[in-house]
């Protein structure tokens, strides 16, 4: 089916990153890796995350008027595909050298047996920070509010990763997930569609209750349907969905020097996607030509992607000892132990056997060697600034992680095991949802005065705001401290010793 100009330029700023399920537009196929010996055919679809490529080549086609060529020597052919298979085919017959995928989806392709498992992931090339959101009919106010709704989502891509890590922000797992097509009231009944464009569409004819899409769909819908609403995005979900590219082993090891040089130059690509406007618009001009979508969409679509640098790079491949970075080995192991539990791959390789970082250590560790150039600082903290309990509305609380830390009678100490416990079952989503600030609220069972277990649970919960930024160095002002004492034990007719609600309270805030 043809694709309106609109379409198009939807799909140009939408983020197509996964890596089962992508969508491609048509583009010119039998110009692979195998054509010249001297070109790198690099696979991607039309996301804006792929205008760095654009920038450097200045089209689609190997030139010699390029950044990519004048400053590096490099040539380079960027191939568009139609469709998602088209593309893993081209690179697994060798013609194309590098292609794009997300490292949270990797383990779906790379269980072992399979036929992409030769493949390595060589480097984290952009993060999603508000090209993908979950988009809610108004009544859905929280995320335990999606239990007994239907969702639209495209499986075992990068879209299901944000729904997947969001309900558990709420204490729900895969095992909450019903993908039968009877609906079930206690779990959160997914409708498969292709894509987040598919999903869209699905949610504005009414066949859903919510749906996993792109940007800029989730305005769209917001703007067009009544009592709709953005309940999370990438925007607070800042770290959860990546780019990379992915080049098979035997070709890395042949051309090192071409691949280190290439990473350098995408590098550099990016520093300027992140500080020059002029940059942008210049490789928007070159992206809207050769792909023909729209030039502004593909602009506004880069303001929702943050492009990584050098010392990101990094700190994703665990070079650096940065304890609030989300480390690709963290990211890749959890999704791919969590979409094998969905039986979306079996047997999933680690992540030893599916990544390669040595091209980003040998950038690393001899920048000047290989011209990488412009800031290559990692990303800066997002900075909160102060709030106070009473300024969050209650809408504002989008989920609720409990977890029941132990202390000892009257003590506001956390032992090494309530540490070990925080760090196993909290940390990973404080890291992941580092744009979203945290209520931590403490509470008591209805033992002793209130006065006491008030402060006694303000103090509790203080304790885990000050464990979380002296150990991860998250910036304090993200917190929100709340005491809330013996009052849901009261609530619940509970009375005397009740492990049930000596409990602390995780909730992201999306302020």
């Amino acid at each position: 089916m043809a694709l309106t100009k609109f379409a198009k330029a939807l799909i140009g700023v939408a983020g197509v990153g996964a890596v089962a399920g992508g969508l491609y537009l048509a583009g010119q196929k039998g110009m692979g890796g195998g054509s010249d010996a001297d070109v790198i055919t690099i696979g991607t679809n039309t996301y804006a995350g792929f205008l760095p490529f654009m920038y450097l080549n200045n089209g689609a086609d190997p030139n010699e008027d390029c950044i990519l060529y004048k400053d590096y020597g490099l040539k380079a052919k960027i191939v568009v595909q139609d469709d998602f298979a088209a593309g893993r085919s081209a690179f697994k017959a060798g013609d194309i050298d590098l292609i794009y995928c997300t490292a949270d989806a990797l383990g779906v392709e790379m269980s072992r047996g399979s036929d992409m498992n030769d493949a390595k992931f060589i480097n984290i090339s952009n993060w999603s920070r508000g090209a993908d959101a979950i988009v809610v009919k108004d009544d859905i106010r929280t995320v335990a509010d999606l239990k007994g709704k239907v969702v639209a989502c495209s499986e075992g891509t990068a879209s299901n990763t944000l729904l997947i890590n969001t309900l558990e922000t709420n204490n729900m797992e895969y095992s909450d997930i019903n993908t039968s097509s009877v609906t079930n009231p206690d779990k959160v009944n997914l409708k498969i569609v292709a894509s987040g464009l598919d999903a869209a569409q699905i949610f504005k004819a009414g066949q859903c209750d919510a749906a996993v899409v792109f940007s800029p769909d989730d305005q769209d819908i917001v703007s067009t349907v009544p009592h709709t609403k953005v309940l999370i995005s990438t925007k607070q979900a800042s770290s959860i969905i990546c780019d990379g590219l992915v080049a098979k082993q035997s070709y890395i090891d042949a051309n090192k020097e071409k691949v280190t040089k290439l990473l350098s130059a995408l590098l550099y690509a990016n520093s300027q996607m992140n500080t020059n406007p002029q940059a942008v618009k210049q490789a928007a001009k070159a992206f809207a030509k050769a792909y023909q979508v729209d030039e502004e969409f593909v602009i506004d679509g880069s303001k929702n992607i943050y492009y990584v640098t050098l010392e990101d790079e990094a700190n994703f491949f665990g070079l650096t000892t940065c304890t609030s970075c989300v480390k690709g080995e963290e990211l890749y192991n959890k999704m791919a132990g969590t979409y094998e539990g969905l039986g979306l791959c079996k047997n999933p390789l680690p992540w030893q056997k599916v990544a390669d970082g040595s091209v980003i250590e040998t950038l690393y560790d001899n920048p000047q060697q290989y011209n990488v150039k412009g800031d290559q600082s990692a990303e800066k903290v997002q900075e909160f600034t102060e709030i106070k309990q009473e300024e969050v509305k209650e809408e504002e609380k989008i989920s609720n992680k409990t977890v029941s830390v132990e202390y000892d009678v009257n003590s506001d100490v956390l032992n090494q095991a309530a540490r070990d416990q925080i760090t196993r079952e909290f940390v990973p989503i404080a890291k992941q949802f580092s744009g979203a600030r945290i209520m931590i609220e403490g509470n008591t069972d209805n033992t002793g005065s209130a006065a006491l277990n008030k402060d006694l649970s303000y103090r509790r919960a203080l304790s885990i705001k000050n464990f979380l930024v002296k150990e991860y160095k998250f910036d304090p002002n993200r917190f929100i401290v709340v005491g809330n004492g013996s009052a849901k034990a009261i609530a619940a007719g509970s009375t005397g010793s009740d492990a049930k609600y000596r409990m602390t309270e995780f909730k992201l805030v999306a302020k």
